[in-house]
């Protein structure tokens, strides 16, 4: 390799010239810099090793500001030296406004007291944020109000299955025909069946449903729900998830209150009654044992029609009960006991047939098998 020219700069600089690069070396070292420039630089190594997630992310931007400072005053006070000192500054700036905004996001999010004990109770054992359960109880998609004891919530055959509820505090009874089914208690949903039968909200309520206590409740819109579980697909999931083990205790509720002429319980798992479930959009009066009203106003209605034995449940329906539901209040007199119907025996061959009875002490149906 040849050498063309070999020129001193000074005492610690020499460039050596080819034909082409010219290469720089260092025969002399000057002493360490500042205490200031070390330190800052041991803070940007340090910044460096933040973990992952965002608490790391702001771990790193707080020291990437302690670090760029440090370099700041290194080069205003020491170096002497503006570029420098504009270019660490400039830096500083700029990790600044990233941890302000990051310290925005992750500040923790805090709820009203029963809100905050619907999100432990439901939504935190499922991993939902709290940021993400925010939005979900916002303004713009739900509504938080009260009911005072006897107010109705939905009224059988008039209220539309638009919306969802969940009960945050209180107690609800849940009727129909005047026949208690069941009731619904804090942190339990007030219309998941309806909601999860109901397609486009124009359904009516097949139940009536009333505050036995003084109640406070949250209720979304079905088209404001169903919106924002579209956008939000993890959320959708997991509602989904709660909103179906709702369902289920209910039902299996209301498999208590189904007995047999023996006094044992029916399970609504056997296919007689599954059927009916498949074939019936509500599901609380299927269960119960009530079927649908029908146009005609036929006096029976037949509730499964797959199974060996057949029951039939009288519908008729009072105007004097029409007119309390109209009203909107639970009327005392017509609601006096839990009880749901009682049953007559028939001759061999025929099916039971149970009568709805308001004053009955029993507490179920009873079916002579």
């Amino acid at each position: 390799m040849a050498w063309d020219n070999i020129s001193q700069i000074d005492n610690r600089t020499v460039i050596f010239r080819n034909w082409t690069n010219p290469v720089i070396g260092c025969f002399t070292w000057t002493s360490p810099n500042h205490f200031l420039f070390q330190l800052a630089n041991c803070v940007l190594l340090i910044a460096l090793f933040a973990p992952d997630g965002k608490k790391g992310i702001l771990f790193m931007h707080g020291f990437f500001v302690l670090g760029f400072l440090l370099l700041s005053v290194w080069s205003w006070v020491v170096l002497c030296a503006p570029d420098f000192f504009s270019w660490n500054f400039s830096f500083m700036v700029l990790n600044a406004i990233q941890t302000l905004f990051l310290m925005y996001h992750i500040r923790p999010v805090k709820f009203c007291d029963d809100l905050e004990q619907v999100y432990v109770s439901l939504f935190q054992p499922m991993k939902i944020p709290r940021h993400l359960f925010k939005k979900l109880v916002s303004t713009d998609y739900c509504t938080l109000t009260s009911l005072h004891e006897g107010e109705a919530y939905a009224t059988q055959g008039i209220s539309k299955t638009d919306r969802l509820g969940l009960l945050m505090s209180g107690k609800m009874n849940v009727y129909s025909h005047n026949n208690l089914l069941h009731q619904i208690h804090e942190k339990e949903f007030i219309d998941s069946p309806e909601f999860e039968s109901g397609v486009g909200g124009d359904e009516k309520y097949q139940v009536s449903i009333f505050a036995g206590s003084m109640c406070r409740y949250i209720f979304w819109s079905r088209h404001s729900l169903e919106y924002l579980l579209i956008k939000e697909s993890y959320l959708a999931n997991v509602f989904n998830i709660i909103l179906g083990r709702d369902i289920t205790n209910k039902l299996y509720a209301l498999n208590e209150k189904v007995a047999l002429r023996k006094g044992s319980r029916v399970d609504i798992r056997l296919p007689s009654v599954s059927s009916s479930l498949k074939a019936k959009q509500d599901l609380r009066k299927t269960v119960a044992g009530v079927g649908d009203e029908s146009p005609s106003h036929a006096p029976h209605t037949i509730i499964d029609d797959t199974g060996d034995d057949e029951v039939y449940i009288d519908e008729s329906v009072e105007d004097q009960e029409k007119e309390g539901l109209l009203n909107g209040y639970l009327r005392q007199p017509y609601f006096r006991g839990p009880s749901l119907s009682t049953c007559s025996e028939f001759s061999r061959g025929e099916s039971p047939r149970c009568s709805i009875n308001s004053h009955s002490s029993n507490s179920g149906i009873h079916i002579k098998m």
